[in-house]
C-alpha cells in the first residue's frame, strides 16, 4: 500500500523539541467526511488540549481507508485515537463485511470509535432537537433535512459556528447519552444514535477544570460518576 500524503504533526514533540512544551493531550479523530467534522470541531480551542481531524481524502470514504489514515498519522503514546464513521450505507450488503473488519482492525490497534447512525448530523441535531424526536429520521437526508429545517440553512462545506456554541455541547452530550441508551445492536447500532459524546467525555476526562471552559464544566460530573463511555 502506498503512504498517504499527511499533514504534518500539529504539535511538537517533547523527544524532537525539549525546550518546547507541547500540548498534553492531542486527540487525533479520523472521519469519513471531507467537511463537517473538521469545521465543527475547529469551532473549539482549549488551552493543552488540542483536536485534531483527519478528514477522508479523494473521496475514499469506506472504513477501512478512513482507518488506514489514522494508522499512518504520526502520535504519541498519550494521545487518542478516534475513529469517527457514519453508518450510512456501509453496514448494508457487500459493505458490511470491510465495516466490521475496519472496526475489529480499530479495537487491535488502541483506537476507540465513535459511531453515528445514520449521520455525523443527527449529532449536529442533538445540539438543537431533543433525542425523543430524532429516533424516526430514516436516514442521512432526512436527518440533514430536519437540521436544514431547524436552522433555516445547513451547507456541510460552510458550517456556522454560531450554530453549535459552546455552551449547547454539554446538552447534545446528554442528549446523545440519553439516546444511545436505549440503542441496542453493539459496536454497530441499529437504531438512530451518535456517538460522538463519547469523543467529548475523552477529552473531558483529561482536562482540569481550570483549563475547560466553564460552559462544558457540566461534562465533568458525568465523567466522575462514571455514565456511559467507549
Amino acid at each position: 500500500m502506498s503512504l498517504i500524503t499527511l499533514k504534518p504533526r500539529p504539535i511538537p514533540s517533547r523527544d524532537k523539541d525539549p525546550d518546547r512544551l507541547r500540548d498534553d493531550r492531542l486527540f487525533i479523530i479520523a472521519c469519513d467526511d471531507t467537511y463537517a467534522p473538521d469545521q465543527y470541531f475547529g469551532f473549539f480551542k482549549f488551552t493543552r488540549v488540542k483536536i485534531h481531524v483527519v478528514p477522508t481524502l479523494n473521496g475514499t470514504s469506506a472504513a477501512g481507508a478512513v482507518l488506514a489514515r489514522l494508522l499512518e498519522f504520526k502520535h504519541d503514546d498519550d494521545d487518542e485515537r478516534w475513529l469517527m464513521l457514519d453508518t450510512d450505507h456501509f453496514v448494508q450488503g457487500p459493505h458490511l463485511a470491510g465495516f466490521i473488519r475496519a472496526l475489529q482492525d480499530a479495537e487491535d490497534n488502541g483506537v476507540k470509535v465513535a459511531l453515528s447512525k445514520p449521520c455525523f448530523e443527527l449529532w449536529l441535531l442533538l445540539h438543537h432537537e431533543p433525542e425523543t424526536s430524532l429516533s424516526q429520521l430514516p436516514d442521512a437526508s432526512a436527518v440533514e433535512g430536519a437540521l436544514r429545517t431547524r436552522l433555516g440553512e445547513y451547507n456541510k462545506t460552510n458550517l456556522k459556528q454560531k450554530h453549535y456554541p459552546i455552551s449547547a455541547v454539554t446538552v447534545a452530550c446528554e442528549r446523545a447519552e440519553r439516546l444511545d441508551l436505549n440503542v441496542a445492536g453493539g459496536a454497530i447500532p441499529n437504531a438512530n444514535t451518535s456517538r460522538v459524546y463519547l469523543i467529548w467525555k475523552a477529552i473531558a476526562a483529561k482536562a482540569l477544570p481550570t483549563q475547560f471552559p466553564i460552559e462544558l464544566h457540566g461534562l465533568l460530573p458525568h465523567i466522575n460518576r462514571g455514565i456511559g463511555g467507549s
